[in-house]
């Protein structure tokens, strides 16, 4: 990786809520409020794995930014904005190429990578349908995160993962292709509820292999209200996108 020279002034991640911070702060609710045409709220954190987060309650987007966006030019700004609108992957590019500017404030002393996540998509919410998930099912297990994914579909494409859970990450991605008002919700539902599953039943160590799905697996997952529905339109979506 390439280094680069400091250029936040260290008293800023000292006292996060420094006059000056405060002034940047509401000159970034203020673009990002422009942008996306609603109401922002803005929480900084430190956090040095989840470094952008969104999703929008009651009409708001509630923001969680690391503090490097505090010194992010409007370009940057609005690239945060096209990601929480659209899952734009130039915007993404964009603000990673702007994190690495930043990444001795940001990164660990070990190496991971920092997440951006962006739940709130043009169609479906998936912090939302999580959150009825859980509660309609039952489902206590609490810390998993969810966002859409930056896959996409290419010609020739063998195969397609409309899903997927890191355990070590604690987060679910979801296929950005699901974002769509012909998917229907249930089927958005049923993926999310199958890759929490995962979060829930841990996979079983096998002489040779891991197994993903044991019993009590297959089992929860049926109770999925509209399982018979959701794996017939999961055959039918699979071969019509990889036709």
């Amino acid at each position: 990786m390439t280094k680069h020279k400091n250029h936040m002034p260290e008293q800023l991640l000292l006292f996060p809520e420094s006059e000056l911070d405060h002034i940047k702060k509401k000159r970034i609710i203020r673009i990002l409020s422009e942008e996306l045409s609603a109401p922002v709220d803005i929480e900084l954190t430190l956090n040095r794995s989840l470094v952008l987060s969104s999703r929008k309650r009651h009409g708001t987007f509630q923001v969680r930014m690391h503090q490097a966006f505090l010194h992010a030019d409007h370009r940057i700004i609005k690239a945060v904005a096209d990601l929480i609108k659209k899952g734009s992957k130039p915007a993404r590019i964009m603000i990673n190429e702007y994190l690495k500017t930043h990444s001795r404030q940001i990164q660990p002393k070990r190496k991971t990578r920092a997440l951006i996540l962006n739940a709130q998509g043009k169609t479906y919410d998936l912090m939302k349908i999580m959150r009825e998930i859980k509660t309609k099912y039952g489902i206590a297990k609490r810390g998993v995160k969810i966002t859409w994914s930056n896959a996409r579909l290419h010609k020739r494409q063998q195969s397609i993962r409309l899903g997927s859970y890191n355990h070590d990450e604690k987060l679910i991605r979801v296929h950005p292709s699901l974002d769509n008002p012909s998917v229907p919700k249930y089927f958005v539902e049923y993926i999310v509820y199958h890759e929490l599953l995962h979060a829930l039943v841990p996979p079983q160590d096998r002489p040779g292999r891991r197994n993903f799905h044991p019993r009590e697996y297959h089992h929860l997952e049926k109770q999925f209200e509209h399982f018979k529905e959701a794996r017939k339109y999961e055959k039918y979506i699979t071969n019509h996108w990889l036709d």
